[in-house]
């Protein structure tokens, strides 16, 4: 009996750091990919005969670019949507709560923009870069940010500021060379996901334990409605889709979509 107070006592404190830990949020990493389930469309050739430079360039279509033999769909868009999900400040990872220091690239390289799709933190300054021996200009369509529109001289580079969230992915053109495209994706958090040329997709720190609605976008769209996940038929209404994360690795498996799902 003359233990049974220091034990108590012991068994309280010793608790109370799991309990703290028990409330704290907890943290995911998500992997997902996307196929084509069909046949990977024709792309149509860029005719860059106007420009010397250009012309000289073997400029592929990006409108809908899917690998050949995988059906792998590169430039998928997987994201929490803003609008949806809100977010509070203990929601978001520590390391990632401030906007990175560095600026975001868009380069001209060969007659095309590279990245083709921009991912950019309110707060953020683009640098918008010309590495062509011609010039190019650079439109940015924005929905609540002012419209910037300047020509980029030959090695040179501009930046713009970026001071507010948009509500939905934007185009950025080239007025001198038509069949220039490119997309940015302005938002005030940092879980936006890009699918490579294998059509995967890796999004770190999001919280767990957290009912999240993402959206998948892509420029070429149709309607998104029903997919297939791992095979089985789904319904994404809108290419909205909630999931509650655990802890630790979420791999959401692999998302097919149909060829009509894309517009020509």
């Amino acid at each position: 009996m003359k233990y049974s107070l220091p034990v108590a006592l012991l068994a309280c404190l010793a608790s109370a750091p799991f309990a703290n830990v028990a409330n704290a949020q907890e943290w995911a990493d998500v992997t997902i990919k996307f196929v084509l389930d069909g046949a990977s469309p024709a792309g149509a050739a860029v005719n860059a005969n106007a420009d010397a430079f250009c012309a000289k360039q073997q400029i592929p279509t990006e409108r809908l670019v899917v690998d050949g033999s995988s059906k792998a769909i590169a430039n998928m868009v997987f994201m929490i949507d803003g609008k949806q999900t809100k977010l509070s400040g203990d929601q978001i990872h520590p390391s990632l709560k401030d906007a990175p220091s560095t600026k975001p690239v868009l380069d001209n390289v060969n007659c095309r923009f590279i990245p083709h799709i921009l991912p950019v933190r309110v707060g953020q300054t683009i640098e918008v870069k010309n590495s062509d021996s011609t010039s190019h200009n650079a439109k940015f369509v924005f929905f609540n940010n002012d419209e910037w529109n300047q020509v980029i001289p030959t090695g040179g580079s501009k930046t713009l500021q970026i001071k507010k969230a948009e509500s939905g992915p934007s185009k950025v053109e080239c007025n001198i060379h038509p069949w220039m495209v490119a997309y940015h994706i302005v938002t005030d958090h940092p879980y936006v996901g890009i699918s490579n040329e294998k059509g995967e997709i890796k999004i770190e720190k999001l919280p767990a334990g957290v009912e999240l609605t993402f959206k998948l976008w892509h420029e070429a769209q149709n309607k998104f409605d029903e997919v297939a996940v791992n095979g089985k038929a789904d319904s994404w209404k809108k290419g909205n889709v909630k999931f509650t994360l655990k802890p630790g690795a979420n791999d959401l498996g692999t998302v097919s979509i149909k060829p009509d799902k894309f517009k020509p």
